[in-house]
């Protein structure tokens, strides 16, 4: 029986609880970034997922070599952890990782379709599938509690009756894995939906879209578009709602069209397609043939786009160790990327400029780390001082 996500208890308590919005605030810091003081000599195919562990090393997942790191700074050393395959200490386009309880590391393994464990002492202990009984799609998790329960965004196509159209609003669920009990914690705002499409985007981009990301305490930390606000939720519902921040309303181009077509098919997966990452679930990277300029340009043509921009990307919000929560504001394009810094509150604190072409992988104790690509395609990773 599929799993009916219904929005009851806490979450309604919590709405009722919201304090008064305060509809702007001054104008905050900025800073920039850089330089780095460091940057390993390794350069990476297309860094997915990233790390920081309690002793200062970073975990490091490399998506199409495919591989997994532990990164020693200080040596400025590489030692691959487990090897591509299929077996249960091997991976096919590894992804996210994800904080795990007893300092151990959960990893998305997108080639194999499954769930990867690595064990604090950098060893894969085991593997599972990323599905569910009782749950109609597969399960990402964005985060892991000190519980061990996992947080996820249930899929549009999955979050009504078969054959409606997709909603407007999707559930953010926590699931414990050994009992398979799911909690509905919040609903946000999804990216509108197409219709019939000639080219393969599931969504519209730039549509405006709520973003959210969970911690190990299981607070949710939402940021909402209908005027741009952090809203974060405690464990047993309570909210406490932060103020609107202005912004700029920018108009989609054509090369922001041409852009995100093409960094929406260097992160897809396909599947059924021979290849080195194409492992027994049938999944690969997008074959080179695919991304060519006339391949995203069509994309970019036969695939409907917002006409201007939200005040915030579709990038999940980062989370630091002192919790605070960045977010990254939509820019013209070719602008560096820019990050708005928010509080415990739920306030803005500072707002961040990255270095010219870097995108942000995570911020951790010992820094914020940054992937820089360079002409060939590779990436490096870079660590610089936190503002």
């Amino acid at each position: 029986m599929a799993t009916l996500y219904a929005v009851s208890g806490p979450l309604l308590a919590a709405t009722l609880l919201l304090p008064a919005r305060v509809t702007s605030q001054s104008p905050v810091p900025e800073v920039r970034l850089g330089p780095a003081d460091k940057a390993l000599q390794h350069q990476f195919t297309q860094i997915r997922g990233i790390r920081e562990l309690p002793d200062g090393r970073l975990l490091v997942s490399d998506r199409l070599e495919p591989a997994i790191y532990a990164v020693d700074w200080k040596g400025n050393r590489l030692t691959r952890i487990g090897r591509e395959g299929e077996g249960p200490a091997e991976y096919r386009l590894p992804g996210a990782l994800v904080p795990f309880p007893g300092d151990s590391t959960l990893v998305i393994d997108e080639g194999n379709l499954r769930l990867i464990i690595i064990g604090p002492d950098l060893v894969i202990r085991r593997a599972f599938s990323n599905q569910r009984p009782g749950l109609i799609h597969a399960i990402y998790p964005r985060a892991v509690d000190s519980r061990g329960r996992f947080y996820f965004q249930v899929p549009a196509w999955a979050s009504g009756p078969p054959g409606a159209p997709p909603p407007d609003l999707v559930v953010v669920a926590r699931i414990d894995w050994k009992t398979g009990k799911v909690d509905t914690l919040a609903r946000v705002k999804t990216a509108a939906d197409p219709g019939p499409v000639k080219y393969g985007l599931p969504y519209i981009p730039f549509s405006p879209q709520d973003v959210w990301q969970a911690g190990s305490d299981g607070w949710l930390r939402i940021v909402r578009v209908s005027d741009y606000h952090l809203e974060i939720q405690s464990p047993d519902g309570d909210a406490i709602r932060g103020p609107a921040v202005p912004f700029t309303i920018l108009p989609v181009t054509q090369a922001d069209k041409l852009a995100y077509s093409r960094d929406f098919l260097e992160n897809s997966t396909v599947a059924g397609r021979p290849g080195k990452n194409a492992g027994g679930s049938g999944m690969s990277a997008i074959p080179a043939e695919w991304l060519t300029p006339q391949e995203v340009a069509r994309m970019a043509a036969e695939n409907p786009f917002a006409p201007r921009k939200p005040p915030f990307t579709d990038l999940t919000p980062r989370l630091a160790p002192d919790g605070s929560v960045w977010v990254e504001r939509s820019v013209a394009h070719g602008r560096p990327a820019a990050f708005d810094v928010f509080g415990a509150t739920g306030t803005l604190v500072r707002r961040v400029h990255l270095p010219a072409g870097r995108r942000l992988l995570a911020v951790g104790a010992g820094g914020v780390y940054l992937a820089f690509p360079g002409d060939d395609g590779l990436e490096t990773l870079e660590r610089y001082a936190k503002p």
